[in-house]
């Protein structure tokens, strides 16, 4: 019984190492085929400072994803506190063997402070997978608490609002 338990090792051992060594093969076998990932939907809100617009706020959109440095996107708001980030897409081979993860954070700096406002980890390779739809009336006064949300697949810590979500196709 040892000597095939060996036997069988030694031969997925082997055929392992012989499909790792085809580079056509051991892509099909250890990657999906590439797709597109939305690693970050696009995000339009309002950021207001005791109900007042926080206008000129620096808004700082961290992603870690593929390495340890992760990426980071800048806007500021307008004169009324809005601001827009654009979506980001990547074309990439994911390991079959593998949990799809996405850390995304945004942090707020107004009047010589950094406010947090946004700590999701997605979850979901396409477009508003952060929320399982696209936020109507997204809004965040950075005077609020940041608290848990139940949204989309997993939790969210957020201090911003909104009055629904708008479900939308990838």
């Amino acid at each position: 019984m040892q000597r095939i338990s060996l036997l069988i090792g030694t031969f997925l051992s082997v055929l392992f190492l012989a499909a790792y060594s085809l580079e056509g093969f051991s892509m099909s076998f250890l990657y999906h085929p590439e797709e597109e990932i939305v690693i970050c939907s696009p995000m339009e809100g309002r950021i207001t400072f005791n109900g007042a617009p926080a206008a000129g706020a620096k808004l700082e959109r961290f992603v870690k994803w593929k390495d340890e440095d992760g990426q980071t996107d800048t806007t500021f708001t307008d004169g009324n506190g809005y601001f827009r980030f654009p979506i980001i897409k990547e074309k990439a081979k994911l390991p079959k063997l593998s949990q799809f993860v996405i850390g995304q954070e945004i942090h707020v700096y107004f009047n010589g402070d950094k406010y947090p406002v946004w700590a999701k980890a997605k979850r979901e390779k396409g477009l508003y997978g952060e929320l399982d739809g696209s936020p109507v009336n997204f809004r965040c006064d950075l005077t609020d608490e940041l608290a848990p949300v139940d949204a989309g697949k997993g939790m969210l810590l957020t201090s911003c609002k909104w009055d629904s979500i708008e479900k939308n196709g990838d």
